[in-house]
C-alpha cells in the first residue's frame, strides 16, 4: 500500500494521517504530519560508514582469497599470538614487581662495588628530590597566597574569622620560614 496515498489535507491545508482502526476495535487518532514525512517503519535502515564501505568494496584484482588450510592455519596463529589480557590491577602488580628486581639489580651492583651505578643512582634521586623540593614550594606558595587573601578580607571587614581562620593566619610566619629552607 502506498503510504503517501493514505495522506490527506484538512481545511486549512495541513497534511494528516487520517484515523484507523485498530484489530481491538479502538480507534488510532488523528495524527497531523508534515511534508515529506515518512513513517518509521518505511524508513531504511541506518548503516555507518563504515558498513557502507565495506559494503561496496571490491575484491583485490587476481586474488581469489585465502584457502581453508591458509584460515585455520592463520586463525591457530593467531589464537596463539593473543595472551591473556591482564586487569588494570595485574598491570600495576607487574610493574611493582618489575620496579622491585631492578633496586634489587642496583643493590646488587652497588655491592658488588661498581661507581657507575651508585653515581647513577645518586643523580636519580637529587632529580626526584629537586622534584619533590618544587612540589613542596608551590604548595607552601598555594598556603601564603589564600592566607594573604583571608587576611585582606579581614582588614576590609567583610570577613570576621572563625577559631579555624584565625589559626591559618598564625601559621603564615611557620609557613615563610619552611619556604626559605627550601
Amino acid at each position: 500500500m502506498n503510504f503517501e496515498a493514505s495522506l490527506q489535507r484538512d481545511a486549512q491545508g495541513r497534511l494528516f494521517i487520517p484515523p484507523t482502526q485498530r484489530p481491538d476495535g479502538s480507534w488510532r487518532p488523528v495524527k497531523y504530519v508534515k511534508e515529506g514525512y515518512i513513517p518509521q517503519d518505511e524508513q531504511d535502515a541506518y548503516r555507518s560508514k563504515g558498513k557502507k564501505w565495506a559494503e561496496g568494496a571490491t575484491a583485490i584484482p587476481g586474488f581469489a582469497g585465502p584457502t581453508k588450510t591458509e584460515e585455520r592455519l592463520t586463525n591457530a596463529d593467531i589464537a596463539a599470538a593473543n595472551k591473556p589480557k591482564l586487569s588494570k590491577n595485574q598491570k600495576k602488580r607487574a610493574k611493582k614487581k618489575e620496579a622491585k628486581k631492578e633496586d634489587e639489580f642496583v643493590i646488587e651492583e652497588i655491592t658488588t662495588g661498581i661507581s657507575e651505578q651508585v653515581t647513577i643512582s645518586e643523580e636519580s634521586a637529587k632529580s626526584n628530590s629537586t622534584g619533590d623540593v618544587e612540589k613542596k614550594r608551590k604548595a607552601l606558595l598555594k598556603k601564603i597566597r589564600a592566607i594573604d587573601e583571608l587576611q585582606s578580607k579581614v582588614d576590609s571587614g567583610a570577613v570576621i574569622p572563625d577559631k579555624d581562620q584565625q589559626a591559618k593566619l598564625a601559621k603564615r610566619s611557620e609557613l615563610e620560614k619552611q619556604l626559605k629552607e627550601l
